[in-house]
């Protein structure tokens, strides 16, 4: 079973993309979404948290998201602190997920921060999706985020331009270019390179 790996900036259009993997019948584990749960469930992960940020970590038993995100958007080495603890985790419950996935040549993770963790060197491919600011921005504002929590989740993530020498395949979100085709063609390149090996 092939695991693909899929990232992009924050508004890039990742939730989008993953429906469109799931439409072609690929399993998707979003591992941002298991991270949250497993920052409120793992005893492990909760210990590890609760020592990095102290007992304003969890509030009523639930963990404190906008105290940590406070805390590690301004912090790069408390980020990477945090990304440890949790992603270890995340990885050891996404292989989990995959042995159960059955009658699927792939199975797609996505991640906002796969190349920053260590997620993307699990994968045998990993897809990049890039949007244009103006677009990610717009997309973002109308979800509610001010400007200055765009540009403080911006910064806390690699660029496009980072993430680009990394990537195996990018796909280009600007509302021109249909992405289906991309995702389509995508996906024919890598059964092309599975059957050459």
């Amino acid at each position: 079973m092939i695991s693909i790996g899929l990232t992009g900036g924050i508004g890039s259009g990742k939730s989008i993309v993953s429906q469109m993997f799931e439409i072609l019948n690929i399993p998707v584990y979003n591992s941002d979404f298991e991270a949250k749960k497993i920052m409120q469930t793992n005893s492990e992960v909760r210990i590890g948290i609760t020592k990095l940020f102290g007992k304003n970590a969890y509030k009523n038993n639930l963990l404190n998201k906008s105290y940590i995100a406070s805390k590690i958007f301004i912090n790069n080495e408390l980020k990477a602190k945090v990304n440890n603890i949790v992603h270890k985790s995340v990885i050891q419950h996404y292989n989990l997920w995959k042995k159960n996935q059955i009658n699927t040549k792939f199975v797609l993770i996505e991640s906002a921060i796969l190349f920053e963790t260590k997620i993307a060197s699990i994968n045998k491919f990993n897809i990049l999706l890039v949007s244009p600011k103006e677009l990610k921005y717009k997309r973002l504002i109308e979800r509610g985020l001010s400007y200055k929590d765009i540009e403080t989740r911006v910064s806390a993530q690699f660029t496009d331009e980072q993430k680009i020498k990394l990537a195996d395949f990018v796909i280009i979100n600007n509302e021109k270019k249909f992405v289906s085709k991309q995702v389509f063609s995508i996906l024919k390149k890598i059964n092309h390179l599975i059957e050459k090996d």
